[in-house]
């Protein structure tokens, strides 16, 4: 897991004796706010991470000053200097500096009522700012000009930013964001159980010299080279509306019998963009539509189920496949999960993670019949430590993503980034709980299957 990198570590005592917010939190706030608005990146740590216990808290904190050049000393008062953390910090960063483990390590104190010996002898020797005579935005004026001159003097080369576009959707998910891809990879592998029995109920009710299948979502085109590739005498066109997504699919997972073409699922011109498609490849209805994971990302679910009936065969089938949150069931996981889903559930753009329990209702108020939900189980038990750790990239690794999107949109929010920060800790104690054996986890996926309702 790649790291965040950052530029400077903001060192302040957060409460006050009575509880409240300190003055020196107060300062590092707005110290953050500058810093981010020139586009340097600060580690602005918050209570909330003490949630996780000390050790975790410890270990957060660590990384951040390694990662970092600079570290701004906030001390209003004599009292705060003594502060568990703030020294903790302060001292600790002073030592990598001595040591050699930083050697570009810059210390810039800002002070309040410190004179002589109440200024910590670490910092004695650093160019100081008073509070009072200097504001937060001179001090990020002289961090700024620091790191200016130093990135002056790096090499350059090329980089780039991936644009994130969400669509029509209420769903800010994105397949090509991060490490999705290879996630989705091991969903791919390891959903194959759910949704073969699915496929295999369908096509022995059919009796046709030519099967018509649909891939409504099909992302990388995994899941639709694994699963009707080597159905004999098909035809399956698979879309999606990510370029990135499709040119992959064309290049590494295709077959004689796949096509991928581009189509968004919620685009007003849906029905006559899919019939166009149709057309091309020469197919006059579907006798297999299947959409998995991908109903939950949809602003208006039956809507979209709708809209595929109309191109579903009298005697054909649609398979959906959902996930729920709600089905999870873990021991001795302390509480970790709860806290992950409810965080991730709590995050702008967050995709329905309730769905799976829906999908009946769903089908059966979209104008089908027959509805049959062919769930499938999965659990911890018997899985070696990879196999364990694939279940925890594929169920929860992700979540993280939601909270870096929303942190990466609005870089002034430090709730937003701390929420990040927050669930990244979570996560990675969340992977050390998969890799206990002891540890047991399960969770449902939701497949259901239906037909056209012709009445």
């Amino acid at each position: 897991m790649a790291q965040q990198h950052y530029d400077v570590f903001i060192s302040f005592k957060n409460t006050a004796a009575d509880g409240t917010q300190s003055v020196d939190a107060q300062l590092a706030s707005e110290i953050y706010k500058n810093l981010t608005q020139r586009g340097i990146s600060a580690f602005y740590s918050n209570v909330k991470l003490l949630e996780l216990g000390e050790a975790t808290y410890k270990k957060a904190i660590e990384d951040a000053l390694d990662q970092s050049s600079i570290l701004v000393c906030i001390l209003s008062c004599k009292e705060y200097a003594t502060s568990k953390w703030v020294e903790y910090e302060r001292e600790s960063f002073h030592e990598d500096i001595l040591s050699g483990r930083n050697p570009g390590g810059v210390i810039v104190p800002y002070l309040g009522d410190l004179h002589g010996n109440d200024v910590p002898r670490s910092i004695r020797n650093y160019e100081s700012f008073t509070m009072g005579t200097h504001s937060p935005a001179d001090v990020c004026e002289f961090v700024a000009n620091i790191i200016n001159k130093r990135r002056a003097s790096e090499p350059k080369g090329l980089s780039g930013k991936t644009s994130l576009t969400t669509g029509k959707t209420t769903s800010q998910y994105s397949p090509e964001y991060g490490r999705e891809a290879r996630r989705l990879k091991i969903q791919a592998r390891e959903t194959r159980n759910a949704d073969m029995p699915a496929i295999q109920y369908c096509l022995e009710r059919l009796n046709k010299s030519k099967i018509h299948i649909l891939d409504a979502g099909c992302a990388y085109g995994y899941v639709t080279k694994d699963r009707f590739a080597d159905i004999p005498n098909s035809i399956v066109l698979g879309v999606d509306r990510s370029q990135g997504c499709l040119d992959t699919a064309r290049q590494s997972f295709s077959a004689p019998n796949i096509v991928y073409e581009k189509l968004d699922l919620e685009s007003e011109d849906f029905n006559d963009e899919l019939e166009d498609l149709m057309d091309k490849h020469d197919i006059p209805k579907f006798d297999i539509i299947f959409s998995s994971l991908v109903i939950h990302h949809l602003s208006n679910p039956q809507k979209f189920l709708r809209r595929l009936r109309r191109y579903l065969a009298d005697d054909g089938f649609i398979i959906i496949r959902g996930s729920d949150d709600g089905s999870v069931m873990t021991y001795n996981d302390d509480g970790l999960i709860e806290k992950i889903i409810t965080l991730h559930l709590s995050t702008d753009g967050i995709s329905d993670r309730e769905n799976g329990r829906k999908i009946y209702h769903q089908l059966i108020t979209s104008g089908y019949k027959n509805v049959k939900m062919l769930n499938y189980i999965k659990d911890l038990s018997g899985l070696n430590l990879d196999q364990r750790y694939e279940f925890y990239l594929e169920r929860y690794d992700y979540r993280k993503n939601y909270l870096k999107m929303v942190a990466d949109k609005d870089p002034y929010n430090m709730e937003k980034r701390n929420n990040y920060e927050y669930m990244k800790l979570l996560l990675e104690e969340l992977e050390n709980k998969f890799a206990d054996k002891s540890f047991w986890c399960c969770e449902i996926d939701f497949v259901g299957i239906a037909q056209k309702d012709n009445i």
